[in-house]
C-alpha cells in the first residue's frame, strides 16, 4: 500500500481511471457492482485543446467537445488542507436534468489536467453557453440515453472547438454564504475566505448520480435504482477496499466536517459510529436533533501524543430540501462561531484565509498545478518542522507511514449496508 507517493498525488492517480478500470477489466459476465453508474447514461464532454496543466488557475480554458461520454470519478475539491469539509454521499449529476442538459463534463485523459480541474474548482463548473447548444443540436431530444453527440462543426485544424461558460452551482454558492456568515459574526473585515481555499468539498463515493436512490421513483422513471448487491458492492469498493475518502479525510485531517442530507448522515454515522468521541449521534436520528449538540469525531493520534478531532456539523441537504436548510442555517452558524471563537479553526490575518492544519501537502508542487499558497503554514506530523513542500520528500514519507496508521485504525469499522440506503424523508 505504501508507494511513497504522497496520499493526495496518489489518489489522482488512483481516482480518475477508476470506473473504466473496474468496469472494462473484470470477467465479463460478472458485471463488476460500480458499472451500475453507467446506467445513468452519457453526457456531453470536452477536454482542453492545449495539453499539460493550464497555466493559470482558471478551469475555463480553451477547449474541444468531445462527445457523450460516460463520466470520470470525482476527487476531492479545493485545497486538500482547507480546514473546513463538506461532505456528501456521491457527487451531484445536474446534467440528467432537462433545465441543466448544456451541462458540460471533463473527459481529460491528463492527469495534471485533472488535478489542476479538481484543486481549482471553487463554486462553479461549466456549460455551453444555452444559444450554442441549440445551435448545436442540444434540446429536449439531446437526453443521457440518446447517445447522439452535438453537431459541433470542426475548425481548420480539424478541431470541434467550443464556447463554454461557468455554471454557478446553487449548491458551491451556500458553502460560500456559510463561509461569509460566519466572517460577518466573528468581525472579520479583511477577510478572503472561499470556497476552494478554506472549505473543500467531496463525496463518501466517487462516481456520481442525480440521486443516490435504492428504490424505483414513481415521479421520475428514468432514473435507474440500485440493487441491493450493487449498492452494497459499490460502498465495499470504493469506501471500505479502496478507501479513497478515508485516506483523503486523514490527508486533509480537517478541522470541521459539514454533512449534508439524512442519507449521508445515516452513512457517515454508522460507519464511524465507534469514532465519536462527544454527541453520539445515532443512525436514523433526525437532522433537527443532531444540529442541537456538539458532536465531536476522533481521527487518530499524532506525534506527541495529540488527537486530531473534526467537529462533526450534521444540516439538511441546500438544494434537495431548502426550506429545511434555510430554517437550520442559523444553528449551523453558530456551530462555525462556536469553533471560530474557540480557536479551532483561526483567521490568518496576513492571507485572509483559515489556518491550515497540521500535516504535509505537496499537492501543488508535485503535479505542477501552481504554486502552494499556504506553504508556510504546513507543518509536519512528525516534529515541529516546517514542511516546505518543494523539498521535504524525507518528511513526507514519515508522514505517510503515520497517516496509514490513522487510515487502518480509522477505517476498521463494521460494514453496516443497510444504513447506506436512501432516506427515508
Amino acid at each position: 500500500m505504501d508507494s511513497h507517493i504522497p496520499v493526495e498525488v496518489e489518489l489522482i492517480y488512483e481516482v480518475m481511471p477508476c470506473n473504466a478500470l473496474r468496469c472494462s477489466q473484470d470477467p465479463v459476465n460478472e458485471p463488476h457492482p460500480c458499472s451500475y453508474f453507467r446506467q445513468w447514461g452519457t453526457y456531453n464532454s470536452y477536454d482542453y485543446i492545449k495539453d499539460g496543466a493550464p497555466v493559470n488557475r482558471e478551469i475555463q480554458q480553451p477547449s474541444e467537445y468531445k462527445g457523450k461520454s460516460y463520466l470520470l470519478p470525482e476527487v476531492l475539491s479545493g485545497c486538500r488542507k482547507a480546514p473546513i469539509l463538506c461532505l456528501g454521499i456521491n457527487p451531484n449529476l445536474a446534467g440528467f436534468w432537462e433545465a441543466k442538459r448544456n451541462s458540460i463534463y471533463p473527459l481529460f485523459d491528463d492527469f495534471q489536467q485533472y488535478a489542476h480541474y479538481f484543486r481549482y474548482r471553487n463554486t462553479a463548473k461549466l456549460a455551453l453557453p444555452e444559444k450554442k447548444y441549440v445551435e448545436y443540436g442540444g434540446g429536449k431530444e439531446d437526453t443521457p440515453f440518446s447517445n447522439k453527440d452535438l453537431k459541433v462543426p470542426a475548425n481548420s485544424k480539424g478541431i470541434r472547438q467550443i464556447p463554454t461558460e461557468l455554471q454557478n452551482q446553487e449548491m458551491y454558492l451556500a458553502y460560500q454564504n456559510l463561509l461569509d456568515s460566519l466572517a460577518d459574526r466573528m468581525n472579520w473585515k479583511q477577510h478572503q475566505l472561499s470556497v476552494g481555499e478554506d472549505i473543500s468539498y467531496g463525496n463518501m463515493v466517487a462516481c456520481a448520480s442525480a440521486k443516490w436512490i435504492t428504490q424505483k421513483d414513481p415521479a421520475v422513471p428514468d432514473m435507474p435504482p440500485m440493487t441491493v448487491k450493487e449498492k452494497d458492492g459499490i460502498v465495499q469498493e470504493c469506501f471500505f477496499k479502496r478507501k479513497y475518502f478515508v485516506r483523503q479525510l486523514i490527508q486533509t485531517l480537517p478541522k470541521i466536517i459539514l454533512i449534508f442530507s439524512q442519507t449521508t448522515a445515516n452513512a457517515f454515522i454508522s460507519t464511524f459510529k465507534e469514532a465519536f468521541t462527544e454527541g453520539h449521534p445515532a443512525v436514523n436520528e433526525s437532522i433537527e436533533s443532531l444540529l442541537n449538540r456538539k458532536i465531536v469525531l476522533r481521527l487518530g493520534a499524532l506525534p506527541g501524543g495529540e488527537v486530531a478531532t473534526a467537529r462533526i456539523i450534521f444540516a439538511p441537504h441546500i438544494t434537495g430540501d431548502p426550506v429545511k436548510f434555510k430554517a437550520s442555517k442559523a444553528k449551523i452558524i453558530d456551530q462555525l462561531e462556536e469553533e471560530a471563537k474557540s480557536k479551532n479553526i483561526r483567521l490568518n490575518s496576513h492571507t485572509g484565509h483559515l489556518m491550515r492544519p497540521p500535516g504535509s501537502c505537496t499537492l501543488c508542487p508535485s503535479m505542477q498545478i501552481g504554486k502552494c499558497d499556504y506553504e508556510h503554514e504546513i507543518v509536519s506530523l512528525t516534529g515541529n518542522e516546517k514542511l516546505y513542500p518543494e523539498t521535504a520528500v524525507h518528511l513526507l514519507k514519515a508522514d505517510k507511514s503515520h497517516q496509514y496508521s490513522m487510515i487502518e485504525k480509522l477505517s476498521n469499522l463494521k460494514f453496516v449496508s443497510r444504513d447506506w440506503n436512501e432516506a427515508k424523508e
